[in-house]
């Protein structure tokens, strides 16, 4: 019997020796593996942080732009009534100083401040040249005292919403001169 535990604790002091021998206790060893798989486990944890960061960016990013869509639309679809109150001023400017016409002004600015505020901005047309980004040219019409491609008339107005083109100017463009021919 004594020889077995005997046996025994030479296989363990034999198994400790081995262990010193690659350098580590077996407590050292386990507490290596423990410490390795506790970086394992904060890696991944903070992986995981920044993918939930990340998501949480880009669904605010979603969120903007469904805002910003919807505040487009809605602009968009204001945009006839303020045509229509600019048409409205255009045929009563006969009654300038009319308290119909007075009222009709007072409605258009206030209007036109609440839009300018949330980013609305007229596309500058007349006299400028045609650019296909922020015109659509409804007609052509001969100048002698402008050149080829100048905006001489604003059909419908353009506007920009947060720098971006909500409608194109609808213009009518000055026409290449015809050079009159010798006969």
């Amino acid at each position: 019997m004594m020889n077995r535990k005997k046996d025994s604790k030479q296989e363990h002091d034999a198994g400790v020796i081995s262990d010193e021998v690659e350098g580590q206790t077996p407590d050292a060893a386990r507490l290596q593996e423990e410490l390795e798989r506790a970086r394992v486990r904060e890696d991944e944890l903070l992986r995981a942080v920044a993918e939930l960061t990340n998501v949480n960016r880009r669904r605010k990013q979603d969120m903007d732009q469904v805002v910003l869509f919807a505040q487009e639309a809605l602009v968009r679809d204001l945009l006839p009534i303020l045509d229509d109150i600019d048409r409205a001023l255009t045929a009563s400017k006969a009654r300038e100083g009319d308290a119909f016409h007075s009222g009709l002004l007072l409605i258009r600015d206030r209007l036109w401040q609440i839009l300018e505020k949330e980013g609305l901005t007229p596309i500058e047309a007349k006299g400028a040249a045609f650019d296909p980004e922020l015109h659509d040219a409804v007609a052509q019409q001969p100048a002698k005292e402008h050149p080829a491609g100048t905006v001489l008339e604003v059909v419908v107005p353009g506007y920009r919403f947060r720098g971006r083109v909500l409608r194109h100017a609808q213009v009518v463009v000055a026409a290449p001169r015809v050079e009159e021919s010798s006969s």
